[in-house]
């Protein structure tokens, strides 16, 4: 339960991170070819090893979230 609970909290946390990373890139007006594109203004800000990290956060999260739930041991 408790594998569960933390995978749980660490994926919501990934997810809302790199949310809002994504979110606040496309405040800006900075365009490609007249197309927005929210990882070209993330990279120059310097920001993707961030958003990576987040992404690896989220990742993590969801497979010990997945663990937890399968676990027999606390049955």
């Amino acid at each position: 339960m408790k594998k569960l609970i933390l995978g749980s909290a660490m994926f919501i946390s990934g997810v809302i991170s790199a949310a809002l990373l994504l979110a606040g890139s496309m405040a800006n007006d900075w365009t490609i070819n007249g197309m927005f594109s929210g990882i070209w203004n993330i990279s120059q800000y310097g920001l993707l090893p961030a958003f990576y990290v987040f992404i690896l956060i989220a990742s993590v999260g969801f497979m010990l979230a997945v663990w937890g739930l399968f676990d027999k041991k606390d049955v």
